[in-house]
């Protein structure tokens, strides 16, 4: 396992971390969302994570994306997973369908590090 998949399987797939991670989908679902295509999402939500991890004094360290349910619907999230431990939930897409959204806001959540008892 890389030092990067690590990351992941300790912040954002972390069972701790699981109702933090769901609330962004909530809250990105919450707010008018924009279609947009697939390519252009990703550069555009890439742009925003810099610029929100820049507004936390963090960096960006990876992008993950992140098959998630919501009622009757599978969306699949890009998050953003900064320095400081905290994400930025960004665009989803439906799984359905395969069409990607922008919403108006993205949440940032801080995650839990994993204790040990």
């Amino acid at each position: 396992m890389t030092e990067l998949q690590a990351k992941v399987q300790s912040t954002l797939l972390a069972e701790h971390n699981q109702a933090s991670v769901s609330a962004m989908l909530n809250a990105i679902l919450e707010k008018p969302l924009t279609p947009m295509e697939a390519k252009q999402a990703k550069t555009y939500m890439e742009q925003v994570a810099s610029q929100a991890a820049d507004a936390e004094g963090a960096e960006v360290q990876l992008f993950q994306l992140m098959e998630m349910k919501n009622q009757h619907t599978t969306y699949v999230m890009r998050i953003a997973l900064f320095s400081n431990n905290k994400a930025i939930g960004l665009d989803v897409m439906d799984a359905e369908n395969g069409q990607f959204f922008v919403p108006e806001n993205c949440p940032v959540v801080e995650l839990q590090s994993a204790t040990l008892n």
